[in-house]
């Protein structure tokens, strides 16, 4: 069956929506991309209708709250499926994909822009060997990019976490307490998208599907791939930043013991000083030797006190 280069029609008018629609292929493979970008709670109802969708799917299609899913209905497949991205405070996003699958149509709905379904498209416009496998892959196409952009987050966040190991050791200061604070939060959101992402896709591999073809199974099996080294890595970053945090609070804890032992120090020179100036307060001239001598000899132990502590602190290690 010949195919041809997708080409975008005219938006279809469904009670006010209007959608991309993309349309692939001739014949028995033809079929439709049909993406909805923050579309309302009526245009989403219409959606239902027009294509007779379970009422549970359209719930979930307002919601834009819920974990990764997979829902087969026999006749389609509906999916909810999650990426991560920097928001423009530095903070992670994440932004979700709800998916409705059919041989003959993909709708995807969402309620943020999405530039990696402009990348999808034009990466599977540029091989009509892609266009006679069928919406299913480019379900696949559409999860793998989303999938793919969740790496450069993990590699931001590994030269921070290196980044604040140096800072920790050498200089650490109570913002550094709250970077670490701020990272492990970060990778707890990560942590909670990609693990069910990692169940979904690895149903979608697991060819239990009739909407899912036996090839397409294969590429759903790397995604579920790199979403378990995904996992791992975010793992081993949660890790190294509690390794970091272990490390700030023994710094701390080292500081501050300088900071006693100095002290203690201090308070000990000063001990004997204060019982020589107190017995200085006694009547000198009741003294048979005189009281030039006897205050001379006080002078010279307020000196040579302190200085003889010091130094025996100093050969024992002590300061």
């Amino acid at each position: 069956m010949s195919t041809t280069l997708p080409t975008v029609q005219s938006p279809a008018t469904l009670d006010g929506v209007r959608p991309r629609e993309f349309s692939f292929g001739k014949g028995r493979q033809a079929f439709k991309w049909i993406d909805y970008e923050a579309p309302t709670d009526e245009e989403i109802d219409a959606l239902g209708r027009l294509y007779n969708f379970h009422p549970l799917t359209i719930e979930d299609a307002k919601t834009f709250d819920q974990r990764a899913k997979l829902l087969d209905f026999a006749n389609y497949i509906f999916l909810s499926v999650h990426t991560l991205s920097l928001s423009g405070d530095q903070n992670i996003r994440d932004r979700e994909l709800e998916v409705f699958l059919r041989r003959d149509y993909l709708i995807t709905i969402h309620r943020d822009p999405l530039g990696l379904l402009e990348r999808v498209r034009r990466r599977f416009e540029s091989d009509d060997s892609h266009i006679e496998l069928g919406p299913d892959y480019l379900l696949y196409a559409i999860i793998d990019e989303m999938v793919d952009a969740i790496f450069p987050l993990l590699d931001s966040f590994d030269e921070e976490i290196d980044r604040l190991e140096d800072e920790t050791i050498s200089h650490a200061t109570p913002e550094t307490l709250q970077r670490i604070f701020r990272l492990k939060q970060d990778l707890i959101l990560m942590r909670r998208s990609v693990a069910p992402m990692r169940d979904v896709t690895n149903a979608l591999a697991s060819t239990r599907y009739e909407l899912i073809d036996e090839k397409t199974s294969l590429y759903y099996r790397d995604v579920y791939d790199h979403l378990s080294r995904i996992y791992e890595l975010i793992e081993t970053q949660r890790d190294l930043l509690g390794n970091a945090l272990d490390t700030y609070l023994s710094v701390v804890s080292n500081r501050l013991n300088e900071v006693m032992k100095r002290l203690t120090v201090i308070a000990t020179i000063f001990l004997p000083i204060s019982f020589i100036v107190g017995l200085g307060g006694i009547n000198f001239p009741q003294f048979p030797f005189g009281s030039t001598i006897i205050f001379w000899i006080l002078m010279a132990s307020l000196l040579i006190t302190p200085l003889a502590m010091i130094w025996y602190f100093r050969k024992k290690g002590w300061y």
